[in-house]
């Protein structure tokens, strides 16, 4: 072991010891000035547009089982517009200048594990303008603040990683953007607190990601860095927008405006597992399947919800979450698939409303009828691969490959078309684990290939049934998917602790919806719902103009006063997306809720998001834009604010369009309210709101006026404004 050792220090001395000395290196055009010292390698990128510098280090090396040693060239010399330093027979690496970008690559002999080209590089200190956009699930700012040093590794496609290939530094106002080919590439980022506070970061690189590129891009912050991203996602094949899709896909435009309403109707727990402790398994009948189509025709019919997905889980024999991927015939104990049908036909005679099944081709379990290990991905010892515990026990994966012939079995997706032809399908978790690795003889795979066939589940299911969506959400999946359910989460609140260095300090910010939220509908966990008394949560929606999972109760809870929602003691003043009105808590606050967030996201659905601020110190008031002419505002803080055209409380908002404006405020325009008041108004004709000849009116709570076109209209809770007929 001894022996061992000596030759790996030996080895990384070899690496690491210059044996010339060179003059440095500069080259420079328009936009960008390169200068290394052709001894050590360090080198320094200086953005001419705004005369900031960053630091670029010289790369660190790992052997496999070792720990990364920083490495310095033994040659270095300039060929053009390229760099190319040498460490020997082992490693070299080039660093190219480009009209916009400096692009890094390496060469490595096969021992070298991983590569980090930028080591500790990218330095930034404690300012206002400095900090790092890393895209973990929407996005984080990383200030340089805190009392503790802190390492935050984020690998390829991960939840507690990063859901697009890119970073951006922002340093004294000036920004940059790094990006790379996925998916064999880790960011990691270093948060130290002496000598002075400080983030680096490095790029830590294995064989199938041969390097990175860094851009450049004057002055500008986490919104730029997200733009700027854009078009290298499109030439990735990664963004294609609604409006592309459309013209392929039409049914897609049945998410524009659609509440997704998700019912858990039949749960088998088994025994001794986290979900249910007893030694024996335990059956939940929350809906059957007519209760199903009673709840949809509930809410269409009594709260005028005339946009929604009815996705229905614990459908399958045996229930949620059991048996996978033997999911036929559906449930017995609800009416099996007689009634199951009958369900599908009462929701689609629901004008605007999908029906929609959930499902999973990545869990297989052992009480499944068709269990066979041939299609159970395996570990390098050979070993099945483990997946969770879930409410069926333990699962195990699917290796990716064998997943599609599962999927594409006759008793499978081709007899769940036959069946119940249902309108959309949600295959949980293809997005939300990450790319996974299979050493089965039979079936092996890698990384990149792992994400391919998940790609070719994906694009299977969306063409056998039309609509497409998993958990979470990765960029990989865009092209793929019609939406994603789980990301959403990350903002309001829902699992932002499941990786422990991610911290409630960190700052959300949405790169993720600034690159792709034209290209798909993004949603919540269907864990993560809004009750009554969560306003925060609709605000956050609000923001970002997208739709909710929305909370409902059991059977036919708006029948039952059993299940009326009773809000937590202390909870009255966070009530007031639900007052109003005679329907109970919870269907009022359904109806007020989508009241706005329905036409918001029908207006927005085709638009990118171009704009996101914090407009107080405290980042407790935000705003973003869609386009080039809807904004929204929204107050999370206890004090007011003043947003112009209104004046917003606590839990405020204002959404302000030509055709669409809604707002939660003590004064609207030059009106001062009597009390807090709700309001949304929305033009009919597609005309500007003060020239249109219809405008609807709905309000939820306050004040019965509102100024629209020069006079002050009144209404009690909706009307139609007809002028000029």
């Amino acid at each position: 072991m001894r022996k061992l050792f000596l030759l790996a220090c030996l080895w990384f001395a070899a690496l690491a010891c210059p044996v010339f000395a060179a003059e440095p290196i500069a080259i420079e055009n328009a936009a960008i000035r390169l200068r290394f010292d052709a001894a050590s390698g360090a080198g320094r990128l200086t953005d001419k547009r705004t005369g900031e510098s960053w630091d670029l280090n010289p790369p660190a090396v790992a052997a496999k089982g070792q720990t990364a040693a920083p490495v310095k060239p033994a040659s270095a010399r300039l060929d053009g517009s390229i760099v190319r330093f040498s460490a020997g027979p082992r490693l070299s690496w080039e660093v190219k200048l480009f009209d916009n970008a400096v692009e890094y690559s390496y060469q490595a002999a096969a021992d070298i594990d991983e590569v980090l080209l930028l080591d500790r590089s990218l330095t930034i200190e404690a300012g206002a303008q400095n900090y790092y956009a890393v895209p973990h699930r929407l996005g984080n700012l990383l200030p340089v603040e805190g009392e503790q040093p802190i390492t935050r590794r984020m690998r390829a496609y991960t939840r507690g990683g990063y859901s697009m290939a890119m970073y951006g530094v922002v340093k004294n106002g000036s920004a940059l953007l790094v990006t790379w080919e996925p998916p064999y590439a880790d960011v990691i980022v270093d948060y130290a607190v002496a000598p002075v506070r400080r983030i680096t970061s490095s790029i830590a690189l294995r064989r199938g990601t041969r390097g990175f590129r860094i851009l450049p891009l004057g002055r500008g912050g986490y919104v730029e860095i997200a733009k700027a991203y854009r078009p290298i996602a499109r030439e990735r094949g990664l963004l294609r927008t609604l409006a592309e899709k459309l013209g392929e896909h039409p049914a897609a435009a049945r998410f524009f405006g659609a509440a997704d309403f998700k019912p858990f109707a039949f749960i088998r727990r088994m025994p001794n597992t986290r979900f249910n402790k007893s030694d024996k398994e335990t059956l939940t009948v929350n809906f059957t399947f007519e209760e199903c189509a009673r709840l949809a025709e509930h809410f269409r019919n009594d709260l005028g919800i005339d946009r929604a997905l009815l996705v229905l889980n614990g459908w399958i024999n045996g229930g949620y979450d059991v048996r996978h991927p033997d999911i036929l015939p559906a449930a017995p104990e609800i009416g099996g698939d007689t009634g199951l049908a009958e369900c599908r036909r009462r929701v689609k005679a629901l004008d605007g409303w999908s029906f929609g099944l959930h499902d999973n081709y990545q869990d297989f379990y052992r009480d499944a009828p068709s269990w066979d290990e041939q299609y159970i991905a395996r570990g390098p010892d050979g070993s099945l691969i483990k997946a969770g515990i879930w409410f069926g026990g333990q699962a195990y994966f699917m290796c990716s490959q064998k997943a599609l012939e599962i999927a594409a079995r006759p008793q499978n997706i081709p007899a769940v078309r036959r069946l119940f032809a249902p309108d959309l399908y949600f295959s949980d978790t293809i997005f939300a684990v990450a790319p996974q690795v299979c050493f089965a003889p039979e079936h092996p795979l890698d990384r990149a290939a792992d994400i391919r066939y998940k790609q070719q589940l994906s694009g299977y299911i969306r063409k056998e049934i039309g609509l497409f969506g998993s958990e979470e959400g990765m960029e990989w999946g865009v092209p793929y998917a019609d939406y994603f359910e789980g990301i959403l989460s990350h903002k309001t609140g829902y699992q932002r602790l499941n990786d422990a260095q991610w911290t409630t300090a960190d700052i959300i910010v949405p790169l993720f919806e600034i690159v792709y939220g034209d290209a798909i509908a993004m949603y919540t966990h269907q864990s993560d719902r809004p009750r009554p008394d969560n306003p925060a949560h609709i605000l956050d929606l609000m923001l970002y103009a997208e739709m909710p999972v929305y909370y409902f109760g059991n059977h036919l809870y708006w029948t039952d006063p059993a299940q009326n929602y009773q809000p937590p003691a202390g909870s009255d003043a966070r009530l007031v997306f639900a007052r109003g009105g005679s329907l109970g808590l919870t269907d009022q606050f359904i109806k007020n809720t989508y009241e706005v967030l329905s036409p918001l996201n029908r207006l927005t659905g085709l638009l990118p998001m171009t704009d996101h601020r914090f407009l107080t110190p405290d980042r407790k008031v935000e705003s973003t834009r869609f386009g080039g002419d809807v904004r929204i505002t929204v107050n999370f803080g206890a004090a007011g604010y003043d947003a112009g055209a209104a004046m917003l409380p606590q839990w405020g908002f204002l959404v302000e369009s030509p055709a669409l404006t809604a707002f939660y405020a003590t004064r609207y325009r030059d009106m001062q309210f009597s009390a807090p008041t709700f309001m949304v108004l929305r033009s009919l004709d597609g005309k500007p709101l003060d020239e249109s000849a219809r405008v609807r009116i709905y309000r939820a709570t306050g004040d019965r006026r509102v100024p629209l076109g020069g006079r002050v209209e009144e209404v009690d809770t909706e009307r139609v404004v007809t002028r000029g007929l």
